[in-house]
């Protein structure tokens, strides 16, 4: 099996709406996906979607002992400090 390389806007966003485990992580995003393709209204949700997707397809090729290892809250944290920055 090919080793799978998170790009750091999928972490941030497997960061956001990560579950206990990686399959309730992967119906969290499809179910975000759902909605986002049904009310995109710019190209920042066409960005958007292609992370999801990206970050939906490369979830489903990991095995669960991969995911309990990602460091998500790093990236929970790096999210909140630029928000403070703006």
């Amino acid at each position: 099996m090919k080793p799978v390389k998170f790009e750091e806007n999928e972490l941030m966003v497997m960061a956001i709406f990560a579950e206990k485990t990686r399959q309730d992580t992967v119906a969290t995003l499809k179910e975000t996906l759902d909605v986002l393709e049904e009310t995109k209204e710019d190209v920042s949700d066409e960005e958007m979607i292609e992370i999801l997707s990206s970050l939906i397809e490369k979830l489903q090729q990991i095995e669960d002992k991969y995911y309990y290892t990602l460091d998500l809250d790093s990236y929970l944290l790096a999210s909140e400090d630029d928000e403070y920055e703006d």
